[in-house]
């Protein structure tokens, strides 16, 4: 549902970008110009209820999976309230976990716990997957729901054409976090001789992003967070089911029925709208679009 709302959303006339520059001050031998975001709809509260839907259920797979390992190798546990799946960036803070639930695993099962720990990604332990899951999912549950922001993609510099040559002096162009308001390029150009039209063609796009951290306070686009927190819990949940021996779902059994349509992520997903020379808009799907390329 939220991959498909998100993808809904870029169709929206939910944003523009308005030109302040001073082409009319004839005494300036540079025109220089800047664009601002000015946001007419921000994204839906919706997704911060959707988002902390997902985490709940991400976050429950890992325990429910430690669980049914632990009953299937040694039975119920005297502490119940001890048996959840331990997350760690740091290898001292994995110390107690192991001693409380390593005994209650097989070896092999432990192995994995151990293997997909974030403190393997030294300095970038705050960035793996199953720690952004962690954070995220507890600011969810303790702190506040989380608000969906913009963060601007640089796909392309100003294109500048005229019918003379003309000196671009000084190019900007922003990059992160965006909100209304935001300068998101500067543009200073050698003033053109009187009457000669120039074509500016600046091209912006962004993506809805979410905060994975708050020491050091970090941002990643919504769709590559929840695409890499999906990807490492399926990772345990399937191996796990391996290492006890148990079937793997039948992924019909997993479909909605009649609803399937309606929320499929195939059918969601990220695309930015792109302006051809003839104005048309074009959308290409982010997942495939290299900033290089245009």
């Amino acid at each position: 549902m939220l991959a498909r709302e998100t993808r809904e959303f870029v169709g929206l006339d939910s944003y523009e970008y308005v030109r302040i520059d001073n082409a009319a001050d004839a005494t300036d031998p540079l025109v220089r110009m800047h664009w601002q975001l000015r946001i007419k709809q921000s994204y839906p509260e919706r997704w911060s209820v959707l988002i902390g839907d997902v985490l709940t259920n991400l976050r429950a797979a890992l325990d429910h999976t430690l669980w049914e390992a632990v009953l299937t190798h040694s039975g119920p546990p005297a502490k119940p309230q001890q048996v959840q799946f331990p997350i760690a960036t740091a290898a001292d803070k994995f110390r107690q976990p192991t001693a409380d639930l390593a005994p209650l695993v097989s070896p092999k099962v432990w192995e994995l716990v151990e293997s997909v720990q974030p403190f393997h990604a030294g300095a970038q332990a705050h960035t793996a997957p199953l720690e952004v899951l962690r954070w995220l999912s507890n600011v969810d549950k303790h702190r506040f729901v989380h608000v969906v922001g913009r963060t601007l993609v640089d796909l392309a510099p100003v294109l500048v054409g005229a019918a003379v040559p003309l000196e671009v002096v000084e190019q900007w162009r922003h990059e992160g976090a965006a909100a209304d308001g935001t300068v998101v390029a500067r543009l200073s150009i050698r003033r053109p001789p009187d009457g000669v039209p120039v074509d500016l063609r600046p091209t912006f796009a962004h993506l809805p992003t979410v905060q994975i951290n708050d020491n050091p306070v970090e941002h990643r686009s919504l769709a590559s967070a929840m695409d890499a927190m999906r990807d490492a819990v399926l990772q345990v949940l399937a191996f796990t089911t391996d290492l006890l021996g148990l079937a793997m779902p039948d992924p019909e059994s997993l479909e909605l029925g009649e609803t399937h349509e309606a929320i499929a992520p195939e059918y969601g997903g990220h695309v930015a709208l792109l302006r051809d020379g003839d104005g048309a808009l074009r959308p290409i799907p982010l997942d495939r679009c290299n900033p290089h390329d245009h």
